[in-house]
């Protein structure tokens, strides 16, 4: 699998990718906006230059991700306690939760059908 296959593959599921190259492997910050507008960005490692660890990552967020508990804590934070508010928020981090699950379905599809090793780009190796 190659960084172009996951930037194509988290494009067809409404994310943007920012790549950065650790000394570990490569960490990627997916980035898109909730339902209501706001920003969401997680980021998760690909560690060994496998990308199985980068599906992993994401299903790890996935099940961590509690709507109705993290709604709570962002509006509490904000101050803004409004049962609508609430609704959509918890609305919001749901359908985030399943874009991700989508990604992370995508690219397990992917690594299970690829042939090949990760290619780390050509300066990688310089």
């Amino acid at each position: 699998m190659l960084q172009k296959d996951i930037i194509r593959i988290a494009a067809k599921n409404g994310w943007k990718v920012k790549i950065i190259s650790t000394e570990r492997g490569f960490s990627y910050d997916f980035q898109r906006r909730t339902l209501g507008g706001v920003p969401f960005t997680f980021t998760a490692e690909l560690s060994g230059y496998c990308p199985g660890t980068l599906v992993e990552e994401i299903l790890s967020l996935v099940d961590e991700l509690n709507p109705e508990r993290l709604a709570g804590e962002l509006l509490e934070a904000s101050g803004l306690t409004s049962p609508t508010r609430y609704f959509r928020a918890v609305a919001d981090i749901d359908e985030i939760r399943n874009r991700a699950f989508l990604l992370a379905f995508d690219l397990a599809e992917a690594v299970e059908t690829d042939n090949f090793l990760f290619d780390p780009p050509n300066y990688f190796w310089n």
